[in-house]
């Protein structure tokens, strides 16, 4: 079997001028008290092209429900449309305070790991673990000159973060 990230993809891979992940705040002026959401800027990192990549690869092998994940706001409009709404009928959202930042990063590779095991031959899902674990490993950012590293939980900003995020929330849909 051929590895997933091949040695002629590198130089698709390798970010020109890499410089630390950047964090930026933004603020929810819909919100009481004006919290702010955290966001990293990925574009510039060292690893973003082979995040990406990764990224990829895992949407592709897991064999993910999907049910109640909404993919845009046009898919959703559209399935809105198509609803047969009467009175009694309520439309709700929920939205889980810190989302990102309290997924367990051990927790999560566990996770995915038993979820690619039931579609995917064990060397395959080791691959894809090992890099998986490497790329959540470099969860950083610089913030006025000083660098930060967060024991846990994923960055807004990532290409990985909606599929991770997802995997950790499809399997907590289901215990």
């Amino acid at each position: 079997m051929q590895p997933h990230l091949q040695q002629k993809q590198n130089k698709y891979l390798t970010v020109r001028n890499p410089k630390s992940p950047t964090f930026k705040a933004q603020i929810k002026l819909h919100k009481d008290g004006n919290p702010i959401t955290p966001v990293i800027n990925n574009i510039h990192a060292p690893s973003y092209k082979a995040i990406k990549r990764l990224n990829k690869i895992l949407q592709q092998h897991l064999n993910l429900d999907n049910h109640y994940t909404v993919v845009n706001s046009t898919t959703l409009a559209q399935d809105l449309t198509q609803l047969n709404i009467n009175n009694k009928h309520r439309l709700i959202t929920l939205n889980i305070k810190d989302q990102f930042v309290n997924v367990s990063i051990a927790e999560n590779i566990d996770i995915t790991t038993t979820q690619l095991l039931k579609h995917n031959d064990p060397e395959t899902t080791t691959q894809i673990c090992t890099l998986l674990g490497v790329i959540m490993q470099q969860n950083y950012f610089i913030f006025l000159e000083q660098i930060y590293q967060p024991y846990n939980g994923v960055a807004m900003g990532s290409p990985m973060s909606g599929t991770i995020t997802e995997v950790f929330l499809q399997h907590l849909e289901h215990i």
